[in-house]
């Protein structure tokens, strides 16, 4: 009686003291979506690598790690940190492919405002309308339609310039 006793009471002891081990789930790390949280995770993963192998090759001089454990300890600590290069590099990548795209979409609205007959403000270079007497952008005041056809073309190419201009930006003659 008093070994099933005492078996009883270890079961619930270990009992116990395992519910929080097997029950215990997996807290993921909170989502970052900005650009600038998503590079501090990844340089700080890196630097967590990088400083594990400079510890592990401590530890190793000091004697505290056989050379055979040193050997496969420093391998997986050497692909852990290439993979943590690799997803870094990838990030960098994205990132600067996402602003070349924003880059270039911004050039082209420039460019077909400035096509359909607009201007460019003087302070910001934002497309404006001929009738615009302000910058959508920046505010700043524009010049009057009358003063901006002030413009004078080229003998050459026929190309419009400002009355400040030495050469003419189409084909580079002296005016």
């Amino acid at each position: 009686m008093f070994i099933a006793l005492t078996i009883l009471l270890a079961a619930a002891v270990f009992l116990i003291v395992a519910y929080p081990i097997v029950t215990k789930t997996q807290v993921a790390a909170p989502a970052t979506t900005s650009a600038e949280g998503t590079l501090d995770e990844l340089t700080a993963h890196r630097e967590a690598v990088f400083q594990a192998l400079r510890e592990l090759n401590f530890d190793h001089q000091v004697g505290k790690i056989t050379d055979e454990d040193f050997g496969v300890f420093e391998a997986n600590l050497k692909q852990v940190a290439a993979d943590a290069l690799r997803a870094l590099d990838s990030w960098e990548a994205r990132v600067d492919d996402d602003s070349n795209l924003a880059l270039e979409r911004e050039i082209e609205a420039r460019r077909a405002a400035l096509s359909r007959g607009g201007r460019a403000c003087p302070a910001c270079q934002s497309p404006a309308a001929l009738d615009d007497k302000f910058c959508a952008t920046c505010g700043a005041s524009l010049p009057a339609p009358a003063e901006a056809a002030a413009t004078q073309a080229c003998p050459q190419c026929g190309k419009p310039f400002e009355p400040g201009d030495r050469f003419c930006a189409g084909c580079g003659q002296a005016l």
